[in-house]
């Protein structure tokens, strides 16, 4: 038996994977589990509570799942390889949460009109630039780039790909993997 609390999440992700959320309310989601709003503000006193559980579950759930697919006692190449592999399929086993993911991140704001959630994902560029910084000075398998820049872009890649895999607009994400692989293999690569 999932408990209330659960449901609560998981019809909230469902909910603002499918209308956005511009149109997410604790009213609309008690109404769609046909429980009271008190119900929900028992469990979740704040809607930012309920959205930072929401955005800490999808980012732990990831995490497991890129340390159990990602090759970490390897070449900096390789672990680029299956950081950028193991990100997108995740999504495309993750579509919903993805998708929520996404709107909260872009869409919930502050009473000043801040983004709410924006800072908390600077912290997503640490492995990359990690493992740029392994690749120039450990292996020398990476020319030299500034990688702060560079994990910004294989991010901004990703990113923007994760929302079109999650949408269903491609469905190949085999061939999406790999083309994003060999973009950053050539974009990375020392010259001989």
């Amino acid at each position: 038996m999932i408990k209330t609390k659960d449901k609560i999440i998981q019809e909230s992700i469902e909910f603002i994977s499918k209308y956005g959320y511009v149109n997410f309310s604790i009213g609309n989601i008690a109404k769609e589990l046909h429980i009271s709003k008190g119900v929900v503000n028992y469990h979740f006193p704040q809607k930012e509570l309920l959205l930072k559980t929401i955005i800490t579950q999808f980012y732990e759930k990831a995490a497991t799942y890129m340390g159990e697919h990602m090759e970490l006692n390897t070449d900096a190449k390789r672990t680029l390889e299956s950081y950028i592999e193991s990100n997108l399929r995740f999504v495309s086993k993750n579509k919903a949460e993805t998708l929520a993911l996404t709107e909260i991140v872009l869409n919930a704001r502050n009473e000043d009109g801040k983004l709410i959630f924006m800072d908390e994902d600077k912290a997503v560029f640490k492995p990359l630039i990690e493992i740029f910084k392994y690749g120039q000075d450990v292996d020398k398998s990476f020319r030299n780039f500034s990688p702060e820049i560079m994990a910004r872009a294989v991010r901004s890649v990703i990113d923007n790909f994760s929302s079109i895999i999650a949408k269903g607009e491609i469905t190949d994400v085999d061939l999406v993997i790999n083309d994003i692989k060999t973009i950053f293999d050539k974009a990375t690569e020392r010259g001989n």
